[in-house]
């Protein structure tokens, strides 16, 4: 088996590209693919703006260019899928957005899907890209946690609110939840232990998806 499979930090956080290499360990083995992790240089600290999101486009792209002819399929890191349409359309290879592959695996796990967010600026765009990609009749809500994607380095502060937010989403109905950031990565199983609801972590979801494209190809 070759092949190797590309995830890229649209930020320059190298601390959230650290535990996202850690999160992809277990689907790696043996003769598999590779499966290998970058931060996008000329990302901002972290993506908390359209103008962040807009910002982070062309550089993806060139980074997806230049890496194209070692690569089999690209994943794009972050909740909002940056540049996911301009990626496509830069390759022939499978390219995965995160958001994308962590709300359809979501959906096999139940009817009301909740999102975790950082702020409360974020639910509109939340929104948008959830009627843009059909499924936001299947969001129960989203919550911010009213923490920075920056500030998510810190577990004082977001651990209880990460744990807080899911709680809230439970009492909306809500039947599983999804980690509306790469940052939130590392309080998976305390989000889980909080809410008593299974949680997707995306990046992990659009990572098992694409080992699936390369070895079918």
């Amino acid at each position: 088996m070759t092949g190797r499979i590309l995830v890229i930090n649209p930020n320059s956080n190298t601390g959230v590209t650290a535990t996202m290499d850690q999160l992809v360990q277990p689907l790696r083995f043996a003769d598999g693919p590779e499966i290998a992790c970058t931060t996008l240089e000329e990302g901002p600290r972290g993506i908390e703006s359209q103008r962040h999101f807009d910002e982070v486009v062309g550089p993806l792209c060139d980074l997806i260019q230049r890496e194209d002819s070692a690569t089999s399929a690209f994943i794009i890191a972050c909740f909002g899928d940056p540049g996911l349409g301009s990626a496509k359309e830069t390759t022939a290879k499978p390219v995965f957005g995160i958001c994308q592959a962590g709300m359809t695996t979501a959906l096999n796990h139940g009817e009301r899907v909740g999102i975790l967010t950082n702020l409360e600026g974020d639910i509109n765009f939340g929104l948008r890209h959830m009627r843009q990609i059909g499924i936001d009749a299947r969001v129960a809500g989203i919550e911010p946690i009213g923490i920075t994607v920056t500030g998510l380095d810190d577990p004082g502060p977001s651990r209880p609110a990460l744990c807080d937010a899911a709680v809230r989403l439970r009492q909306k109905g809500t039947e599983v939840l999804v980690t509306g950031c790469a940052g939130m990565t590392a309080y998976k199983d305390d989000i889980e232990a909080a809410s008593g609801l299974p949680v997707v972590d995306p990046i992990y979801a659009a990572t098992a998806m694409a080992l699936g494209a390369v070895m079918a190809a």
